[in-house]
């Protein structure tokens, strides 16, 4: 076993360290959805997403990705034919014992949280969750015989039609046990809101953010190529001309970073200051997700003074991806993470104002951080999330 595995060795270490990165990026769609939906979250709601997204990536990493480091020498000494025989796997449990036993149990456990998802967050009736989960271990047998679509050069794992009968009962027990639970822990109906959250807390703010921020990203990276491609244009009959001087090429590139800051200030001002001033303090981001960058109600020079300190700590932020500024722009994150633990606000939320009329119902309880009274559950794509206070109608 532990040879078989050194030949993964590269590819599995890769896997499971981007594992959970990727699946906290991927993550945060649905927590974008769920704040649209639902104006708020719950830290269980976002728990319960992120080990969704955790368990999906997982599933399909695991069976597909971790490939043999050299395929030559894999293929050449590793045949994997497919294993097409139904209930074959009770010949391996007498001759195999524990290990075909530990096998045919852990293709049962890997395909009972899909069923349960399905059926408990996606409300899914159990006739379709369960062809569900067959389509699922189809594809992955597939791609396996396949060498993931014929991008790996052989088969490095066996097609067995026993692993599509187990998953799928790993499925129907996944609904069994959603329906049981359900007795216990019937899902709340979630009541409609329109009102814009004020006092939003630090998940809400950066699902907003990254939104926005995909807007500004778009918006500068155009703006900065085309500006320099003009100049370049503009300044390659002088470069070759020679007239532009020992410094020319110089020029070129500090006038095209010069270049790029002021595009992405710009881009800023757009979607972080002129948007948001016109909208009660809603940026897109903002207006997606309910809620305002403006904790308070502020005019004239306070109002000036918030957005300017704003735009200047986003500003230097965003400079996390250039190699000369990097450091300060971590530096600056981690100082407003930690600022916002202590203090539950950023610094420039402190600017005198007034606040918002119809903030007592606007409030995000616990600011994000699971200070709330119950619980609640995702609901992506059909999930369906507890969220907000007091008591709920109940949906059976």
């Amino acid at each position: 076993m532990i040879a078989y595995l050194s030949y993964f060795s590269t590819s599995f270490i890769l896997a499971m360290v981007l594992w959970p990165l990727l699946s906290a990026v991927l993550t945060l769609p649905i927590l974008a959805g769920l704040y649209h939906r639902h104006h708020r979250l719950h830290s269980r709601s976002v728990l319960i997403a992120y080990l969704c997204v955790l368990y999906a990536l997982g599933l399909i990493t695991f069976t597909l990705y971790p490939m043999p480091d050299d395929p030559q020498t894999y293929c050449l000494t590793h045949s994997h034919g497919p294993q097409l025989n139904p209930f074959a796997f009770v010949g391996d449990l007498t001759t195999s014992g524990k290990t075909a036993a530990f096998q045919l149990l852990f293709n049962v456990a890997l395909f009972l949280p899909l069923g349960f998802a399905l059926c408990r967050w996606g409300r899914w009736k159990w006739y379709a969750a369960v062809p569900a989960g067959f389509l699922v271990s189809l594809f992955i047998e597939t791609s396996q015989l396949t060498g993931f679509w014929h991008i790996y050069p052989c088969a490095y794992r066996q097609f067995d039609v026993d692993d599509l009968l187990t998953n799928t009962l790993g499925a129907v027990l996944g609904c069994l046990v959603a329906r049981v639970y359900g007795h216990f822990v019937p899902l709340a109906r979630v009541e409609n809101r329109d009102e814009v959250n004020h006092e939003p807390g630090l998940l809400h703010r950066a699902v907003s953010l990254v939104i926005d921020m995909v807007f500004v990203s778009v918006v500068d990276v155009a703006l900065t190529l085309g500006f320099i491609y003009c100049f370049s244009k503009l300044a390659a009959p002088l470069l070759r001309s020679g007239s532009g001087g020992p410094f020319g090429g110089s020029l070129l590139v500090v006038v095209s970073d010069v270049g790029a800051k002021a595009f992405t200030l710009i881009s800023l001002l757009i979607f972080e200051v002129w948007i948001p001033m016109r909208h009660r303090g809603q940026t897109l981001g903002g207006m997606f997700t309910h809620m305002s960058c403006e904790t308070k109600e502020r005019h004239g020079g306070a109002r000036f003074a918030f957005y300017a300190v704003r735009l200047v700590v986003l500003f230097v932020a965003m400079q996390v991806t250039v190699d000369s500024s990097r450091k300060v722009a971590l530096a600056l994150i981690v100082a407003l993470v930690v600022f916002w633990i202590f203090a539950h606000q950023m610094p420039y939320d402190f600017i005198s104002g007034r606040k918002w009329s119809g903030d007592d119902e606007a409030g995000e309880v616990g600011h994000d951080t699971g200070e709330v009274a119950g619980g609640g559950e995702a609901n992506a794509g059909g999930m369906v999330g507890e969220v907000g206070d007091g008591p709920k109608p109940v949906d059976k």
